[in-house]
Order: structure tokens, then C-alpha cells, then sequence
């Protein structure tokens, strides 16, 4: 049997289990009640199955859908708790969104599991099976709402809302930048630039990426590090020296350290999730732990996926600024290790700053800003792949051994994971000073 399609099996099997627990009265009809954020759990896993289910999925793919899709969520039921205020007007070039009319058997769960499906059957129609598990899956939380009480036109007036609301942020998705066909990058020539790594020798991948809309105007300023390395093969200097670190460690990994660097490969190639995904998996997670009610988690979702879309943009930005050689470049060419290669494959864009670090504390920034730098858990993302869970005292400890991992997976120089750290924090920190989600109190 073919391996991806067994552990396709798998996760539908997991996502029918996981969706056995969510009873009726685990799924409470009050949004702001604790607990009701499973509806969302219920998607994630399914969005997550997606991911590692449909071919040919790039790492900026993956943003924009974890993206728009917690946009879409969270506009589907703003309306529905009077503290909190829309995102239109608020995020670049999201105009006004239609309101509907609140009543009190208003089915607010019914308009979030419909915008989460819409646009996940968009965002994943080149997968012959989604849109069938999409279907199913909406169709069991329509079943919990009958049994909560409410009617088929109560459910079905907030389901056309909810869809209405993700086909609009669909429509929203189509002007960011990402479909617009750029000339083919020339790659500069020289001493210490990038060059096409193995296995593959790929052309650099999205180097236009950064010229793509911001969720937040201005999110991205002030976040370009600062210059990297002067690049030397005296090794004598800084640079060859920072080089030969990632050598070591690599010829002399614990049996934790080559953990952490497979645990955080994320290559979205069928087995992991991607970085947005990986993402996604720690927060459903936290989500289930702290039984979080439903406009809480689409808050923190939203709040997380803004900070790694326009993350993800202000790293692609500084990458193809400075242009560094990989490790494997450099080890292989000037230290006289021809046949050394990274424990991970390194993947096909320039090297400074670190992707992983820079996407991650910006992840780790906004869920601390949103829930709090008290919350400790275990990651068990990969237990299905065999991978050990891994223990995290709160959100940056996490973000931090992700950066780490590229150290230790052979791809990045250390000065590369600090200078991400810094990005994404700063990114983060960005967006999230642009957008009020709450209304302020009146004094």
C-alpha cells in the first residue's frame, strides 16, 4: 500500500475519533462559553489532514490558507459577542463585511463550521477527496446543533452567513500579490551568495514573496536585521568559524538534538504539516487544554496566523536582501567535506535569516500577547509518526527550540536563528499594535 495514502487513512480514522469526542454537550451553543472552541479543533484536525493529504503544497501556500482561513472564521461570528469588533477596516484592502441579524436562536456555531468549510473546499479543490471529508465533517456538527435544539432553517440561515462571509475572504485572498507573475529572478553572482543546494539544485523559491500584501500596513517595518557576516574562507575568521559550528554539531548530535531538528522539519511533503501547520497542530492543542470557547480561539488564531503571514513576508524580505550560501554550500566547497550532508533537507532559498525562527517567534509572540506566557504544554504533533512529544514551559520556549533545530538539522548559522528571533518578534509585536479586536471600554 502506498505509504502516503496509509497515513492518509490514519488521520481520518484519528479525525473520527477526535470528533466522537465532541459531544453534544462539549459543544456548547454560547461562542463565549469555555469548551466550544472544539468546533475549531474539529476543522484544524481536518485542515491538517488536508495538508498532508494534498500534493504539491509550498510553505507560502500553507500561510495564506492557515491565513484566511482563521479570518474567515472569525468574521463568521464577531457578531455574535458584543465585545469583540470586526477586522474589516483593520487588515489591508478587507472592506466592510455584510452583519447578520442576531437573534436569540441565532446558530453562530453553524455560520463558523460553514466558513470553515467554504473556504477550505476552495483553498483545496485540486484534492479529489477533500471536499467529500469537508462535507462530512460539517455535516456531523450540523447533527450536534439539531440535537442542541436548533431548527434546520436556524442552521441554515447561519451556515448561508457563514459561507457568504468565507466567499468574500476568498475574493479578499486574490488581490495579496501571490498569483502575479514576476520575471525570472537572477540570482547574484559572487563570493558568498546563495547558490542551488542538493539534493534537488532548485531555482530560490518565491523570491517576490515579500512584494505580497501585509495582513497590517507597516507590519514589516523596522524588522530587516542587520547586515549578516562579511563572508571570509579564512578560517581564521568569524564567518568560516560560524560555519564550522554547524559542521560539529553536526558530526557530534545527541540523540535530543537529532529529535528536535526531524521534529521540526516541517517539510510539507506528505508526512508533516508545514510551519504554518505545525503551528496550527500547538495551538488546536492548547485549544483542547485550555478548553477555550470559540471566539477566544478564533481570536488567538487569527492573531496567530496575521503574525506568521506577514512574518513569513518580512524574512522573504531580508533572505533575497543579503542572499547567504547555505551550509552545505560552503562545507562541501571551501572545508573540503564534498560528501557531507545536512540531517534535514535544506531547502531552496537563501540562508540568512533563519525561516523557522523567524516564523515561529512571531507565532509564539502572538499567542503570548493574546493568551499569556503561562501556559505549558506538550506537543504531540508527530506522535503518529513516531516522533516523541516534546515539553514546552510556554509559547516561546517553544518558538525558540524551532529556531534551534535548524542548527542542529544542518541548515543554519547561529547568527542566522538569533537575527529570525528578533524578526518575528518584532513583526508580530507589529501587527497585532495595529489591530483592535476588542472594543474599548467607555470610561
Amino acid at each position: 500500500m502506498n505509504k502516503k495514502i496509509f497515513i492518509c487513512g490514519l488521520l481520518i480514522l484519528f479525525q473520527a475519533f477526535a470528533f466522537s469526542n465532541l459531544s453534544p454537550s462539549r459543544l456548547s451553543p454560547d461562542i463565549s462559553k469555555p469548551g466550544s472552541g472544539n468546533l475549531l479543533s474539529g476543522y484544524i484536525k481536518l485542515h491538517l489532514e488536508l495538508v498532508r493529504c494534498t500534493k504539491g503544497l509550498s510553505q507560502g501556500q500553507l500561510f495564506r490558507h492557515f491565513m484566511y482561513t482563521s479570518v474567515a472564521l472569525y468574521e463568521s461570528i464577531v457578531n455574535g459577542d458584543k465585545r469583540y469588533r470586526t477586522l474589516s477596516g483593520q487588515l489591508q484592502e478587507l472592506t466592510p463585511l455584510p452583519v447578520m441579524t442576531v437573534g436569540k436562536k441565532t446558530c453562530w456555531q453553524a455560520s463558523a463550521s460553514a466558513s470553515l468549510a467554504t473556504i477550505l473546499k476552495t483553498f483545496y479543490t485540486t484534492n479529489p477527496s477533500a471536499i467529500q471529508r469537508i462535507d462530512s465533517l460539517k455535516n456531523q456538527f450540523s447533527l450536534l446543533f439539531l440535537k442542541e435544539g436548533y431548527t434546520k432553517q436556524n442552521i441554515q440561515t447561519a451556515s448561508d452567513y457563514g459561507d457568504s462571509i468565507a466567499l468574500l475572504i476568498v475574493e479578499w485572498s486574490k488581490n495579496d500579490g501571490s498569483t502575479k507573475v514576476h520575471p525570472t529572478y537572477e540570482v547574484p553572482k559572487g563570493n558568498g551568495f546563495w547558490e542551488p543546494t542538493p539534493p534537488a539544485f532548485g531555482s530560490p523559491l518565491v523570491p517576490y514573496a515579500f512584494n505580497n500584501r501585509t495582513c497590517v500596513k507597516n507590519s514589516t517595518s523596522n524588522t530587516l536585521p542587520l547586515a549578516p557576516l562579511a563572508f571570509s574562507t579564512d578560517s581564521s575568521s568569524t564567518f568560516y568559524k560560524m560555519v564550522n559550528e554547524v559542521y560539529m554539531a553536526t558530526q557530534n548530535l545527541t540523540d535530543d538534538q537529532k529529535a528536535m531538528a526531524m521534529f521540526w522539519d516541517d517539510l510539507p511533503n506528505g508526512r508533516f504539516f508545514g510551519a504554518s501547520g505545525h503551528w496550527a497542530s500547538i495551538f488546536n492543542q492548547v485549544v483542547q487544554q485550555q478548553q477555550l470557547s470559540l471566539i477566544e480561539a478564533a481570536k488567538a488564531y487569527v492573531a496567530m496566523n496575521i503574525a506568521l503571514m506577514d512574518a513569513f513576508n518580512a524574512c522573504w524580505k531580508a533572505k533575497y536582501t543579503y542572499n547567504v550560501m547555505r551550509p552545505v554550500t560552503f562545507i562541501q566547497k571551501y572545508m573540503g567535506h564534498s560528501e557531507w550532508q545536512p540531517l534535514i533537507i535544506t531547502p531552496a532559498h537563501p540562508e540568512y535569516p533563519a525561516a523557522h525562527a523567524s516564523i515561529s517567534m512571531a507565532a509564539a509572540t502572538a499567542l503570548t500577547k493574546v493568551l499569556g506566557n503561562h501556559i505549558s504544554f506538550t506537543d504531540h504533533s508527530y506522535d503518529d509518526l513516531g516522533f516523541a512529544p516534546r515539553n514546552f514551559k510556554n509559547f516561546e520556549q517553544a518558538g525558540k527550540e524551532a529556531g534551534l533545530s535548524r542548527l542542529y538539522g544542518g541548515i543554519h548559522y547561529r547568527p542566522s536563528i538569533e537575527a529570525g528571533y528578533i524578526l518575528g518578534a518584532k513583526t508580530a509585536t507589529n501587527a497585532l499594535s495595529g489591530v483592535n479586536f476588542k472594543f474599548k471600554k467607555s470610561t
